[in-house]
């Protein structure tokens, strides 16, 4: 039988753990995780990304509400 890597054995338990999540959940991970990825952003920083990733538009639509 072949011993599956590291890195597959990691990924199989991922999909294990995503697999047992309800969808709110999994939102909630997510947004956890994407917090945690830019927690360390400045003002300019967290506007650059948006505006890169979704213009100006949206930009000016979050810092109206």
């Amino acid at each position: 039988m072949n011993t599956p890597t590291l890195e597959q054995l990691k990924r199989a338990y991922a999909e294990l753990i995503v697999e047992g999540m309800d969808m709110k959940l999994l939102i909630e991970f997510a947004e956890d995780s994407i917090m945690d990825n830019i927690k360390g952003y400045e003002f300019d920083d967290i506007k650059e990304e948006i505006e890169d990733c979704y213009g100006k538009e949206v930009w000016d639509d979050l810092m109206a509400t």
